[in-house]
């Protein structure tokens, strides 16, 4: 229902929300057959009657059932019907013959994809909804000063003087002089020479002839010039409904509106169209701020006089407007009676309104209750209607159907709606294979039909590269209006292409017609659930699903049903396409499984890449070690350096992207939380310096790095060697003689290595540690990727592990000694710089 508001207008999204609410609320009260309480059933009886009717369909009720219950919300009031079938008649049809609301699916998606600019049912009925304002009163909101008179402009002749007023002279001839004279309160102003003139009364035309006149006669050879200047004030009353009603002294320029702004306007329950001045006790004129508003007309606008009172009486009668007209609002009314003369206060209507399924929501005056009254506002009746007090005309748009249509989706190049006529076929939409995006599937596509006497959607396959082909045979179907066709490529799942199609299928399922659609599994290229088409045989179904892969066993399968008889049985069904006879029809559920050739094994590999004597790709059986492919390729070359191998595995470098993702996250929450902090203890945070650390984290690329010893699987296989799985990688590097110190140093960098040199020698070739390090936790990656942790490089050599060629030291910052957004900058600055990845900073 329209309501009438003084309030910003409530969103769409709150009302919507109550009405999923109470959807959910009766539908589980009745679903569960328990009594709804009463506050569900007064959330039910606040819905308009459509919406009660559509959630009684969709539950499959009949709300006369139910009436007792809800104090007969399911039937019409018998008066009311009689009255709406009065002034209304039977229920309209647009042009096209369509009933209100009645769109489908189809239409909808395909004005989306030709457009954008689908308007469904629902959001209408959201526009409807939504509260007017009463027309006018927001022009008060910039104030007085917007209104207040220009002082600057030339007097008008007709300006009469008064008390107060400034008249400037000047003179010129046998004399010049200038003389400023003020006009007293016995409206006369003292002229040099002269002595008193009386002034007050006359237009300002009159006193410029009559000074005229009067220098004249008294100084021979003497003419004047008479200009204004400064204005008196004068005061007025302005009372009533006005914000700030009271006393106001305003310029003598002044005008009704100039006044009624200097109050602050008028409130929403004063009147925009019946504004009174009164003069003396007697009605001046009434000025109506419509014609303002709407016309520009200020002829009404008189000027003010001393003492003037302006009266805003309380606002008369009104009418709404909503929907589709160019100023939905409240108007008030000043002798409009009928809907056209209501239409024409709101602009008239837009182009999108459709106007015979219009209507009136009046309250009856007897019981006090609302009603609505049906109105075509394409006749003559329906426009010369009469409006009452209180009522809102709603004004509903055209419904964006699209009838004669066939859309195209898919792998084409223009996916679009396109007019439908009679005996159209495919090739009069996809000419040839030239219309499809690259790499095609021509064996199969589907075409979307809805039934015109159920409007289900039934489905229907058919072969494109038999449609170029055959164009004037069955090969290429003929289409009907509304009808879907998709088309698909051979690198794609078609999941989500048949997604809304296998769901509205799903919504067509029930108890007595089971869900169209089959199952197609096993070696075929895209396996999944697809639609069952009209007359689906097997070899259909494996079309549909990408065809074959490499590992089908010939066209060996079998298909499983569920039988629905009594004992409700499942069918198992062995076929061979290649028998001709052997190709059956499917049926609603069925499970299509196409065999696979016994230990069927993908095709495998891993490559070797730098110091290999034979580098580049090498297929790999089951089982195969590193070891075993190592000799395939020749071995290492003279200047490999085994102990820097790095050895890589898909599943390890996807693990390490999640990882970083997981990272960025919660570094972004606590730069976040971090930069809250900073500001309540009034810091500034270093936006730079946050932007610069989410950076430093997508320069890390994940590298899937498995940490091997090269050189102890080279000497003892048997122990340490390993098996390769498919996409594995193995780098081996050249020997590089150098040291890199990365971290809390002065200067990060590499160093030529040196056996001689510890590990703080490194570090004080590279400046020292900076005051934030963390010098009890410094630590070593060895180039093979191992971490180590000294706490001395006496324990360090003690055990063994004396630095090599290829380490990489790194100094880490002491976090206890530094705020959050300082140490993920120093951090993920290591990590850029040392790419070490997830393993390096684990050790932190």
């Amino acid at each position: 229902m329209i309501k009438y508001s003084t309030r910003p207008i409530v969103k769409p999204f709150s009302k919507l929300l109550c009405f999923v609410i109470a959807l959910v609320l009766f539908n589980t009260a009745l679903a569960q057959g328990f009594t709804p309480t009463q506050a569900q059933i007064e959330q039910f009886k606040r819905m308009s009657p459509a919406e009660q009717q559509a959630l009684a369909s969709s539950m499959g009720i009949n709300l006369d059932d139910y009436a007792a219950l809800l104090g007969g919300s399911g039937n019409t009031n018998a008066n009311q019907n009689q009255f709406e079938k009065e002034v209304s008649g039977p229920r309209t049809r647009d042009p096209q013959g369509k009933a209100d609301g009645d769109e489908s699916e189809l239409e909808r998606n395909a004005q989306l994809a030709v457009d954008e600019l689908s308007l469904e049912e629902d959001k209408e009925v959201d526009a409807l909804n939504e509260e007017l304002e009463l027309f006018g009163y927001d022009i008060f909101q910039f104030g007085a000063d917007a209104f207040t008179p220009a002082t600057d402009i030339p007097i008008p002749t007709d300006y009469v003087l008064g008390p107060g007023d400034t008249l400037v002279i000047q003179l010129f001839g046998k004399e010049n002089n200038t003389h400023t004279l003020t006009i007293d309160r016995d409206g006369q102003v003292m002229f040099p020479n002269i002595g008193p003139v009386t002034l007050a009364g006359l237009s300002f035309s009159r006193v410029s002839a009559k000074i005229e006149e009067v220098v004249g006669k008294q100084m021979i050879g003497v003419q004047s010039s008479v200009t204004m200047g400064a204005l008196r004030t004068i005061r007025i009353f302005v009372l009533g409904d006005a914000n700030v009603p009271g006393s106001y002294i305003v310029g003598s320029l002044s005008t009704m509106t100039n006044a009624i702004f200097a109050s602050g306007g008028v409130t929403k329950i004063g009147s925009l169209r019946n504004i009174q001045l009164k003069r003396a006790g007697k009605l001046i004129t009434t000025l109506d701020l419509y014609d303002l508003l709407l016309k520009g007309d200020t002829s009404s606008d008189v000027r003010l006089l001393p003492g003037d009172v302006i009266f805003i009486p309380p606002i008369g009668k009104t009418t709404g407007i909503a929907g589709e007209v160019k100023r939905p609002a409240i108007y008030e009314l000043r002798g409009e009676q009928s809907v056209e003369q209501v239409l024409k206060l709101a602009g008239g209507l837009l182009p999108t309104a459709y106007v015979p399924a219009s209507r009136i929501e009046r309250i009856l005056p007897e019981s006090g209750e609302k009603t609505l009254v049906n109105l075509d506002l394409s006749t003559r009746k329906g426009r010369t209607f009469k409006v009452q007090d209180a009522d809102v005309i709603q004004i509903f748009s055209t419904l964006d159907t699209m009838r004669d249509i066939v859309k195209l989706e898919g792998h084409v190049k223009r996916p679009s709606g396109f007019a439908w006529r009679p005996n159209m076929r495919f090739t009069d939409i996809v000419i040839d294979v030239d219309d499809l995006l690259s790499n095609p599937d021509i064996e199969v596509g589907v075409i979307q039909r809805e039934r015109k006497d159920t409007r289900k959607i039934e489905v229907i396959t058919f072969s494109p590269k038999l449609a170029f082909a055959n164009p004037g045979t069955h090969h290429n179907p003929l289409l009907e209006s509304r009808d879907t066709i998709t088309l698909f490529d051979y690198t794609t799942d078609r999941s989500e292409l048949l997604l809304e199609l296998l769901a509205r299928l799903e919504t067509q399922s029930n108890i007595f017609e089971r869900q169209q659609t089959i199952e197609v599994t096993g070696s075929v290229r895209f396996p999944g659930k697809y639609p069952l088409a009209r007359e689906m045989n097997a070899r259909d179904a494996i079309a549909l699903a990408g065809g074959l892969t490499e590992a089908a066993l010939g066209t060996s399968g079998e298909i499983t049903r569920y039988d629905l008889n009594e004992e409700r049985s499942t069918i198992v069904m062995h076929i061979d396409l290649d028998m001709r006879l052997d190709n059956p029809i499917l049926q609603a559920g069925d499970t299509l499984r196409l065999k696979q050739v016994p230990l069927w094994q993908k095709k495998e590999s891993i490559t070797l890449l730098g110091e290999v004597v034979h580098p580049g790709a090498y297929s790999i059986l089951p089982g195969e070690t590193l070891m075993d492919v190592l000799h395939r390729a020749g071995g290492l070359t003279p200047h490999a350096y085994s102990k820097g191998a790095v050895f890589s595995r898909e599943e390890l470098r996807r693990l390490e992207e999640e990882r970083l993702a997981d990272l960025r996250e919660k570094i972004e929450s606590e730069i976040a939380a971090a930069t809250i902090q900073e500001s309540n203890l009034k810091k500034a945070p270093d936006e730079e310096q946050a932007e610069q650390i989410l950076e430093n984290i997508e320069k890390v690329t994940p590298l899937g790095r498995m940490v091997i010893d090269l050189p102890a699987i080279m000497k003892t296989p048997e122990t340490f060697d390993f098996q390769l799985v498919d996409g594995d990688t193995l780098e081996i590097p050249r020997f590089k003689p150098s040291v890199t110190v990365v971290g809390e140093v002065q200067f990060p960098t590499s160093h030529f290595f040196d056996k001689k040199l510890s590990l703080n020698d490194y570090i004080d070739r590279s400046g020292g540690t900076k005051n934030n390090a963390d010098k009890k936790r410094i630590y070593i990656v060895k180039a093979n990727g191992r971490v180590y942790l000294p706490s001395n490089s006496a324990w360090f050599r003690s055990k063994g592990h004396a630095l090599d060629p290829g380490d990489t030291i790194v100094v880490p910052l002491d976090t206890d000694r530094v705020d959050r957004i300082t140490m993920w900058s120093s951090v993920t600055q290591m990590m850029y710089q040392a790419a070490l990845g997830i393993a390096a900073l684990s050790a932190f």
